[in-house]
């Protein structure tokens, strides 16, 4: 059995070595077997020079080529060989191999800990083993979910779970405290997200089909799982992920992720003060299923009755607003990526019952969110509940160059003032400068 780290030995000097240690047929045994790791690592000079080796070995030759990238193979290689595609091991596999082996070896370990080491390994028995050795030396008698988690680490996935339980059960100032109690204790907040992602994403397919956490829980943790999935409708668990997606990305853009979890956690809690279209609807879908069916439509001889408004306006004022702009801006920014540098520097500088005034950097950025006028109506509309005009205004100061200077033989009213208001009731500060500039050149 000879072993060739390809990443260190990838250029076609080290191939020729080995082409010519092939010729030779092994001493005592029937076979040589060479296992080339990282295949994919090779040059394209020494994938060349073993081609025609690897294309006719000779009898007693056996080649195992191992990668983690076979798409980085080239094709004449790949076709030249048999796939073996090696899968992760499901999670419950692996706690009974670990507890086998334990058993034979004397390791007094319990299931959390068995479950904590499989989770850690993902997929991956021979970590998983490693990890159980390591462990056992580490704690020099019984082994407990503790054990592990102070011999590697935590993994924030205890706290992703207590988090998510204290959503589902309402308690604010519970989940609140998971998050306080995690970054104490160093977890990444990002993976604290992902973590509680993860959690929905159980509990929806629990709610599909059980069986499937098979591969991912252990035993014990797909039964809870199954259990909270049973008292959780599924609009709250779709709701659940769309929050927790949205706090994962816009934590990416805020640089605040805690800050962005914990307002996706109070939006999840307090669902009832959630004046989105979002929470809306996820309330009316709570409504239905409650009823289990539709509303009757009214019988012929009944006399009509005017339907109650599908959405009631709710009142915003300035600082809720500005609170949840960057929602906003996240919204707005999924629907039209060039808008990232239009409202990275874009403020709310006024809002009331029927419209917001958005605050851009110059003419070019008015102009750019003025095209995508509809877009930013739909993020705010979104957010916030209720439907608003968006009116954007530059915050760059109008110099003299770009007032209309009525000429003397012309009539004062032949050019449009910078005072002048558009359609919209707002100075169109973009298409007077195209105008100047046109009449300019043509001048």
């Amino acid at each position: 059995m000879i072993e060739l780290d390809a990443a260190s030995n990838r250029g076609i000097d080290e191939i020729r070595a080995l082409r010519d240690s092939v010729k030779f047929a092994p001493a005592s045994m029937r076979m040589k077997v060479f296992i080339i790791d990282e295949a994919h690592m090779l040059t394209r000079e020494g994938a060349n020079a073993f081609l025609r080796t690897l294309e006719e070995p000779p009898p007693h030759a056996v080649f195992i080529l191992a990668t983690t990238a076979p798409e980085s193979l080239p094709p004449t290689i790949l076709s030249r060989c048999q796939r073996y595609a090696f899968r992760r091991i499901p999670v419950g596999v692996m706690i009974e191999r670990m507890r086998t082996i334990a058993a034979a070896e004397g390791i007094a370990i319990d299931d959390g800990a068995l479950a904590a080491i499989a989770y850690r390994a993902d997929g991956g028995l021979r970590d998983a083993l490693t990890m159980l050795e390591q462990v056992a030396a580490y704690a020099g008698g019984a082994v407990e979910t503790a054990t592990v988690e102070a011999a590697f680490g935590v993994t924030g996935r205890e706290f992703a779970r207590a988090l998510v339980d204290a959503i589902l059960a309402g308690e604010a100032a519970a989940a609140l405290r998971v998050i306080a109690e995690a970054s104490d204790a160093g977890a990444d907040m990002f993976g604290l997200i992902r973590g509680a992602i993860a959690e929905y994403r159980n509990l929806l397919v629990a709610r599909i089909d059980p069986e499937l956490l098979g591969r991912d829980l252990s035993a014990a943790d797909a039964e809870a799982v199954i259990g909270n999935a049973r008292g959780t409708p599924q609009p709250k668990v779709v709701r659940g992920l769309r929050l927790l997606a949205d706090a994962l990305a816009a934590g990416r853009l805020s640089g605040s992720p805690r800050l962005e979890l914990e307002t996706a956690v109070l939006r999840l809690v307090v669902q009832h003060e959630d004046p989105s279209l979002d929470a809306l609807a996820t309330r009316v879908a709570l409504l239905e299923g409650g009823t289990g069916r539709a509303p009757e439509a009214p019988r012929a001889d009944q006399s009509a009755v005017p339907a109650p408004a599908q959405q009631p306006m709710v009142p915003v004022n300035l600082q809720q607003v500005r609170s949840l702009w960057g929602q906003i801006r996240l919204r707005a920014e999924e629907r039209h990526k060039p808008l990232r540098a239009v409202l990275a520097r874009a403020t709310v500088d006024a809002v009331d019952e029927r419209a917001l005034v958005l605050g851009v950097g110059d003419a070019t950025h008015e102009g750019l969110a003025r095209d995508k006028l509809s877009v930013l109506e739909d993020a705010v509309a979104d957010v916030l509940g209720v439907r608003l005009r968006v009116v954007v205004r530059s915050r760059a100061p109008v110099t003299s160059a770009h007032r209309a200077t009525p000429s003397s033989t012309e009539p004062a009213t032949s050019e449009p003032d910078a005072s002048a208001s558009g359609a919209d009731g707002e100075v169109d500060l973009l298409a007077y400068a195209r105008k100047k500039l046109g009449r300019t050149e043509q001048e």
